[in-house]
């Protein structure tokens, strides 16, 4: 149960939360909005006077965020390292293919965003699960299963039984980025926390680690542009 606050023309949304001890205020990286988070009997003028007193920050953390935005014909992006200029082609029935440095994408102009999308996804599934058997030949692990999903709070995950997972976002970043994630996940199934021996089995099978963590740090808000 929720609803939203006006100040300043800016939308705030509010979350109530049963179990909620404090407030806590954030943009949602997934739509770019502010969100604050309240426990579930607190009184909206609370919550309001809350936020103004993180004002400052908040408006300043609107500005450092990126509007959201679609994948539109003509653009230029990144897929997997490689620099492409998005071309809609209705007439073609190739669903989403890249030639000479053209993605070119098939079908009706509403649907080229998604297709665009899955094309991607389909690019980090394919290349994530090469590099993370070969990473994990060399660390002596077992990799299960790799899956491409939607998250906004962490770039990849592993599960104890050798399941990894990475954010489609990721093919969008340059390819050393997506190669230092997967080295990081794959790590995990050797040590299953951020020890000294965990950060040590990345470098291992990742060296310039360091380089591609200050990527995500500086560009990582830029490639939750994307829906």
């Amino acid at each position: 149960m929720g609803r939203s606050l006006i100040i300043d023309n800016i939308e705030i949304a509010v979350v109530r939360q049963f179990n909620a001890k404090s407030m806590r205020l954030k943009i949602d990286r997934k739509t770019a909005s502010p969100v604050v988070t309240i426990p579930y009997f607190c009184p909206l003028f609370t919550a309001e006077r809350f936020v103004r007193s993180h004002w400052i920050w908040l408006t300043k953390q609107l500005e450092l965020t990126p509007p959201k935005t679609t994948f539109q014909d003509k653009m230029t992006i990144t897929v997997l390292g490689q620099t492409v200029t998005i071309c809609h082609a209705p007439q073609k029935r190739c669903g989403a293919r890249i030639e000479n440095g053209v993605l070119y994408v098939s079908g009706d102009a509403a649907h080229l965003h998604r297709r665009v999308t899955d094309f991607i996804k389909d690019q980090v599934r394919q290349y994530a699960g090469r590099k993370a058997l070969e990473f994990a030949a060399l660390s002596g692990v077992h990799v299960k299963a790799v899956a491409v999903r939607d998250t906004v709070s962490r770039w990849g995950s592993c599960s104890t039984n050798g399941h990894l997972s990475f954010c489609w976002r990721l093919g969008l970043a340059p390819l050393f980025v997506l190669d230092y994630v997967i080295a990081h996940e794959v790590s995990h199934l050797k040590e299953m926390n951020h020890s000294r021996a965990f950060w040590k089995a990345v470098a291992t099978l990742y060296p310039d680690m360091r380089k591609a963590k200050k990527w995500l740090t500086d560009n990582g808000k830029e490639l939750h542009r994307f829906n």
